[in-house]
């Protein structure tokens, strides 16, 4: 494991150098090619919390519990140096100050008695979410790069707190965000230490010298081997997958500015998600799959032939499964950037049979047979990379990019390669308490995931997340101005209208 270092002052010196994917992150939300990464839980309090006049209680409960993540997490107690070099590095905080990175909002507002009030708090959390997402230069300052927002009602409605939690992708993937709201509900249901109510003092947590170090990169904790054919064919020619041209994204070009991402999220309930997937089994597919194949009609069926005549998508993969486990490190439960994407192209005939059969009827037998074909075989290539393990994988190829800021800026002057990226985070683990939950414990009702536009990315995100027994929320992101509007609009109708279909069906 990493050993902090300590300068000649007594003060944390430097941890270690960025790993691969590290860099890659950070130097987008440098560029601002990239803004944060959030992850939001709903949580619901203990009943001996629930009356308004003990709000203090909660405050100094929750915090202590967030202090605690932070002492079991090391990326969320590190900072960045020689942040302009071609390699910048880690370097361990003496303390961290909840006055700049925990803040608490009473979100009462005037509307108690309101029928909407459900209504009004979900719009509102989207806008905060939304907001925060194009806030990458607050986790870019001389701090460690996350923040927590509180969100709470201090007057009626139900006793709980929407917790926003949002990251800089150079310190964790999508799933790191899922490991902190895990974290925290574990710590929010166990006793305080007392180890922690000392290292915790007017909302400053001294960091103490025994904690844990940070883990290494991936690609010092497992081996990304690489044959000749692949490397060669690649080269990084279109960050590792260089489809062919009529497949690229050129009906989204790639625009630096304006950098504005925009957010939209909708729920598909319990009831429908169990059919959804008991479909997907029934015809040897997952959520994923199917994700891709209904993103992949809603845009044929959007975007005039002359503008796309093929299609690519991409699918974040978790690589944590690769990492062995050691007695310092569980992959499953760290928050790193142990990440990667596989890209899958949709040729013009798949293209021109998906608009042919739409032109008649959008929900058609042939239509629903299309889409079922098109998620099993992304399943099947999706299994096909697992089963390959890290060999030819893209991130064993990021050792050639000398310089990713130079890179990046090579990327945004070609076509873009992505149209859609499916990011799934799963089921959040909520323990033992999601099944036995009683009144006197913390719990976790829903979760929404958001992920920021990424100029040489994907021109359209999905991000879905759900909670054992709840709703599946179903986040998408997109650049604003790269793609139109009422098109990005029309395209999370369609998705929303195709699960619901699938899942009564």
């Amino acid at each position: 494991m990493a050993v902090t270092k300590k300068d000649e002052g007594g003060k944390p010196g430097i941890i270690r150098s960025f790993g691969n994917l590290e860099c890659y992150e950070f130097h987008m939300l440098q560029l601002r090619f990239l803004g944060n990464t959030i992850v939001t839980c709903r949580y619901t309090t203990p009943a001996a919390l629930a009356a308004p006049e003990l709000h203090d209680g909660v405050v100094a409960r929750v915090e202590d519990a967030i202090a605690r993540v932070v002492l079991e997490h090391p990326a969320l107690r590190i900072d960045v140096v020689n942040a302009d070099s071609k390699r910048p590095a880690w370097v361990g905080v003496n303390r961290v100050e909840f006055a700049h990175h925990v803040q608490w909002e009473d979100i009462s507002g005037n509307n108690d008695a309101n029928e909407n009030t459900a209504i009004h708090s979900e719009e509102r959390l989207r806008e905060i979410v939304e907001r925060r997402l194009d806030e990458p230069d607050a986790n870019l300052a001389k701090r460690p790069g996350w923040r927590v927002l509180v969100l709470y009602k201090k007057k009626g409605g139900d006793p709980f707190l929407d917790i926003v939690f949002d990251y800089s992708h150079a310190l964790g993937d999508g799933t790191s965000g899922k490991v902190f709201h895990e974290t925290l509900l574990r710590l929010l249901n166990t006793s305080t230490s007392t180890e922690t109510e000392a290292a915790l003092t007017n909302r400053i947590l001294t960091i103490p010298p025994t904690a844990s170090p940070l883990p290494p990169p991936m690609e010092k904790l497992a081996k990304f081997s690489l044959s000749a054919k692949f490397a060669i064919s690649t080269a990084w020619k279109e960050l590792v997958f260089s489809p062919s041209s009529t497949a690229q994204a050129h009906w989204a070009p790639i625009r630096a500015t304006p950098y504005r991402t925009r957010f939209r999220t909708f729920n598909i309930q319990d009831d429908d998600m169990r059919g959804i997937l008991a479909a997907c089994r029934a015809h040897k597919t997952t959520l994923t799959g199917l994700l891709h194949a209904l993103l992949l009609v809603c845009m044929a069926s959007r975007i005039p032939a002359q503008d796309a005549t093929a299609f690519t998508g991409s699918t974040a993969l978790d690589l944590r499964r690769h990492i062995a486990a050691s007695p310092d490190l569980d992959p499953r439960h760290t928050v790193a950037d142990y990440v990667s994407q596989l890209a899958h192209e949709f040729d013009a005939d798949l293209v021109r049979r998906i608009r042919d059969v739409n032109g008649t009827d959008t929900m058609a037998p042939a239509l629903v047979d299309i889409v079922w074909s098109c998620a099993a075989r992304v399943r099947g290539e999706i299994q096909k990379r697992l089963d390959q393990g890290l060999k030819d994988d893209l991130v064993g190829l990021m050792k050639l990019v000398p310089d990713w800021r130079a890179q990046l800026r090579a990327e945004a002057s070609k076509a873009r390669v992505y149209s859609f990226v499916v990011s799934n985070l799963g089921v959040l683990d909520c323990g033992s308490h999601a099944e036995n939950r009683d009144t006197e414990s913390w719990g976790i009702t829903h979760s929404v995931f958001a992920i920021s536009a990424e100029v040489c990315g994907a021109a359209f995100q999905v991000s879905p997340i759900s909670v054992k027994d709840g709703a599946l929320c179903m986040g998408c992101s997109w650049q604003d101005c790269v793609v139109d509007a009422k098109l990005a609009e029309a395209i999370v109708a369609g998705l929303e209208l195709w699960l619901r279909f699938l899942g009564k069906s």
